[in-house]
């Protein structure tokens, strides 16, 4: 399915720069993105929190080629979880701080764009399989 493919581009890309900037600079990308300054702690955080999304970001690449195995159905459905579970705290972290940001409800809002995108390509049709198979 070239959506599931297309989709798995974007998130592979979003997730990955977004774990890189993490990594090198995770004051500024916690600044960026929820508008507050991390505390020592939060800075460590923030790098973990980098090399976990370069993680994602590399499944949801190597997936992008893989169809119809259980890995690509593994990492579909484990990028429509964390797209779901993070879009929400974002948004819901956006709309009770002080510092929600434009950065903050923007990303907020795409991870459950992306959510929505993938929740929806699971329903494609099936009939491609067969009709390849000649079936």
């Amino acid at each position: 399915m070239p959506i599931q493919r297309q989709l798995l581009t974007i998130a592979a890309a979003g997730e990955s720069l977004t774990g890189l900037a993490f990594i090198l600079a995770p004051e500024a990308t916690t600044r960026f993105i929820l508008g507050a300054k991390p505390n020592v702690a939060g800075v460590m955080l923030g790098r973990v929190v980098g090399v976990a999304l370069m993680a994602i970001g590399i499944a949801c690449w190597g997936a992008r080629n893989d169809t119809g195995s259980a890995t690509r159905s593994g990492t579909l459905k484990a990028i429509t979880f964390y797209s779901a579970g993070v879009g929400l705290l974002l948004v819901l972290f956006a709309a009770i701080a002080k510092t929600g940001s434009i950065v903050l409800w923007s990303a907020g809002v795409l991870h459950l764009a992306l959510a929505a995108a993938f929740a929806i390509s699971f329903r494609g049709p099936k009939a491609t399989s067969s009709a390849k198979s000649g079936a």
